[in-house]
């Protein structure tokens, strides 16, 4: 399982742009009222530890959308999911995660745990994993046709798992007047693309409506 080792046992209020300096909307920053707090478990993820028998489990897995970035850790999406479900939900959710890294989260999974059931919350067609780790845009990439056929690799490799595999992506992460047509005619029915109908404390990431919205989708795919 690909580690982050340097957030063990992290707790801080803020976390990258779910901070005063790098909010979208200080103002919003500042007049949100719920309690936010980070802290990670000792495999590095904003989650409770795992428990022991993880024959059951349903996995979540994307970038910071899936880690909860503005929102209080009981109102993301994964615990959502849990709480409806009444089946422990781990969040695998790392900020800055592209989609290659998250397909290499998804096969080792499958492939240590035997998974039942993982929920993959696609991240941003232009990011890509480097030498160095995960980037915002490989230098080598040069516009939507390689993006479209680097996450239609991806897509291919976890569909080939020996597990049932449900896909959504990240509100917004789709442009609608230039993308989206193209994405929904290759992958449009794998995915749900859910509208974001609020935002967390950044003004970035969602906030609970939109996780709850997001659930209910996933709840009809879960086997």
């Amino acid at each position: 399982m690909l580690k982050i080792r340097h957030r063990i046992g992290l707790h801080s209020s803020t976390s990258g742009m779910d901070s005063p300096e790098l909010c979208l909307d200080k103002e919003h920053y500042l007049n949100y009222k719920k309690k936010v707090e980070y802290q990670y478990n000792s495999r590095g993820f904003r989650d409770y530890e795992w428990p022991a028998d993880l024959s059951d489990v349903i996995w979540c897995v994307g970038d910071s959308f899936t880690e909860g970035l503005g929102q209080p850790f009981e109102e993301t999406w994964p615990c959502v999911l849990q709480e409806k479900t009444g089946r422990r939900c781990i969040n695998i959710g790392v900020n800055g995660a592209s989609n290659d890294t998250i397909r290499m989260r998804v096969q080792d999974i499958s492939e240590s745990y035997n998974a039942k059931n993982i929920v993959i919350m696609w991240s941003y067609l232009h990011r890509r994993r480097g030498a160095e780790g995960d980037v915002q845009q490989d230098p080598d990439s040069f516009g939507d046709k390689e993006d479209l056929e680097n996450f239609s690799e991806n897509l291919k490799a976890v569909d080939q798992l020996p597990t049932n595999i449900i896909h959504t992506i990240i509100p917004n992460s789709i442009d609608s007047n230039r993308l989206l047509p193209y994405f929904m005619q290759k992958f449009g029915s794998k995915f749900k693309i859910v509208e974001q109908i609020d935002w967390a404390r950044d003004h970035h990431h969602f906030d609970i409506k939109t996780s709850v919205k997001i659930v209910d989708w996933i709840l009809g795919e879960i086997k």
